[in-house]
Formats: C-alpha cells, structure tokens, sequence
C-alpha cells in the first residue's frame, strides 16, 4: 500500500484544452478516494494521469515516496480497473487473472496462490475455467476485479467499473467493493459520474468541474454543508431546490423572489442578494408554508417526490411522506427549519458561513 500526493497538477491538451486545473491532493496510505462530478470535469483525466496513460502538463504525482511523472505505467505498481472490463475473451478467467503475473515471471507457485486467492474473496471460484463469453455482466466485472487484484499493487485506480451494470447489480457489487476494500485495505482511487456511488462508496469524495476541485471532504460533510451552489446541485438526488432572494430587514430570514419568505438559521445583514438551498428531503407541509402548485407526484413507496411550482413559478422539488398523492394542479403549502437551510453568494456561489451576523 502506499499513499498518492498530487501537487498543482494540470494537464492541457493541444490546441488549448484545460482538462485538469491546477489539483492538489493527497490520499492516505489504505483510503478509498472517489473522484466524481460531470462528464468532462476532468476526473478520468486525473485517474488516467496517476496511471501514467496521460502525460501531465505540470505539477507532481507521487507514489509512495517516488515522483512518477516520468515513470512508465508498469512500473508505478498500480492496478487499474476499467469499465469495459477488458477481459482477453479467447482465454478462461483463470488464464486472464494470471496473465499480467506471467508475464512479470512469476513463479509457477505464486501465481496459483495469488489467483485462488483472489478467486475466494471475489466469490469465483467456479468461474475460472469458463471464458467470459460464458459469464455475465456482473461475473466478467468480478474477474477484471481479480485480475487487479492478483497484481498486489501499491494502487487500485478504477474508472466508472460499474457503469455497464443493471441498477440492482451495480448496488450489489458496490456492497461487494466496500467489503472488498475493508478485506485488502489497498489505496484506491475511484471515478465515476453517479453521485449516489461516490457517497456510499468513498472514505472522502472530490467533486469536480471544469478541471477545477470544488470541495473534498467525508461524504456526509460534502451532503449537509456544500462549499458553493455547484455541490449543492450536484450532490444528492432529487437536486437541492434553491431560490433567489434578498436577506429581510430584520436579518433573520429571506424574501424569496416571486413572493413568500424562509426564515433562516442565525441573522445576516439585511438587503444582502442570496441564494437558497432547501433539499428537497428537508421541506415540510405546513399551513405557514409559502404557496405552491403541484405539477407532478413521483410514488417512491413511502415517500413521494412532489414538483412543485413555487413563487414566481420557481420549479422545486419535496420528498414528503403523504398519507394521499396530492392531485396535478391542487396547492400545497410547504416551509422549511431555519436550521436546514443554505445560504450562497448570488454572484460568487459559495457559501456563506453561519458565523456571518449582522454587524
């Protein structure tokens, strides 16, 4: 095992492109990092710049002890995974999961204690004499899992290994994973664009965009106080709902554009331009609420996504446990605890802290 440190790295493409700028960051010997954001955020980018399948354009990436920029991708003693699983399909999982071994000559012996080794913890035994044409979705993605792991590298680096899975086998193998790891213990860097994956998955998660790291922290930090309206949105299904408004004279709540006010946790200076943040998990129904229109309702079981038209036609979103789904076009009244509400900058988007009190 070993610990990945990135200093001030950027990668720039010819003709211009900034894929990746200027990221710092440090993963600590036996973590499990994930990388998450929109497509062309630049978080593959990154993983494929640890590998060394991308060359970097400045800044350091350091393995263990060693400076790897110009070390060839054999030799930086990492494992990667890739979504495509990349099986040889003429050969049986056992001859793909030693395959990388013999070619580091490994002896005879090693190479079978590796690859039933390997084969135990993933649970496929049985598979290693069919070849992947025999094998389903989750079986091959399960053998390239091996393949990594009979290599005992210092790094796993897996970029979005799940997203070729059916729903209910992706959240199974995602449970097999986090088992995997608190098995092995390996470093791991994870990429994927499913938010849900990088929060259950990560021992801290970094969310992207536009090359640029927006915040890094435990998966909870990242949920309850997002750095700036980007995370916000991005982190957490249904989308946090938020409104454009101007802190209230009296500095402890905020008149929502279109009509209605929020009260808010602690005061701010009054006549300040903000945005809102409400999750949708957060409002409640209540007879004080601001006036809503229903538009659509979303049975989940026992809760149910209600749209919403708010004021001045401002689309939102609540997940409310409702005792009768409300009916397309009928009005809804919904608030919100001041303590579950965020505040950002209207022009800068980042957040603006609860110590900030009217001066």
């Amino acid at each position: 095992m070993a610990r990945v440190r990135l200093s001030n790295v950027d990668k720039t493409y010819p003709g211009g492109t900034r894929a990746v700028r200027g990221c710092s960051l440090e993963i600590s010997d036996g973590e499990f990092l994930v990388l998450v954001g929109p497509s062309g955020c630049g978080k593959s980018t990154l993983l494929r710049m640890v590998a060394g399948l991308e060359e970097i354009t400045e800044g350091t990436i350091e393995i263990g002890d060693r400076i790897v920029n110009d070390v060839a991708p054999k030799d930086r003693d990492i494992a990667m995974v890739f979504q495509n699983y990349a099986l040889y399909p003429h050969k049986t999982a056992r001859a793909n999961l030693e395959f990388a071994l013999k070619l580091r000559r490994i002896p005879r012996a090693e190479r079978d204690r590796r690859v039933t080794e390997a084969a135990r913890i993933l649970g496929i035994e049985e598979l290693l004499d069919r070849k992947p044409g025999r094998m389903s979705g989750g079986q091959q993605q399960r053998v390239a899992l091996g393949r990594a792991l009979v290599r005992e590298p210092a790094v796993f680096l897996f970029d979005e290994p799940l997203s070729n899975l059916d729903a209910k086998l992706r959240h199974q193998t995602r449970g097999e994973l986090k088992e995997l790891h608190a098995r092995v213990g390996t470093t791991s860097i994870y990429v994927t664009h499913d938010q849900e994956e990088a929060m259950t998955l990560g021992t801290r998660v970094v969310v992207m965009k536009d090359g640029v790291i927006q915040q890094v922290g435990p998966p909870l930090e990242v949920f309850r106080p997002p750095a700036n309206r980007f995370v916000a949105t991005f982190i957490g299904a249904p989308a946090m709902n938020l409104f454009e408004g101007v802190v209230g004279s009296d500095g402890t709540g905020v008149e929502i554009e279109g009509g209605g006010r929020i009260a808010i946790d602690g005061e701010r200076t009054p006549g300040t331009e903000v945005t809102l943040g409400i999750r949708p998990q957060h409002l409640i129904e209540t007879p004080d609420g601001i006036e809503c229109r229903v538009r659509v309702c979303e049975p989940l079981g026992d809760e149910t996504d209600v749209m919403l038209d708010g004021p001045g036609e401002v689309p939102l979103t609540a997940r409310l446990r409702l005792d009768e789904v409300p009916q397309a076009g009928s009005k809804m009244r919904v608030g919100v605890l001041p303590a579950n509400t965020h505040l950002f900058g209207r022009e800068c988007g980042e957040r603006m802290e609860s110590e900030t009190v009217v001066a």
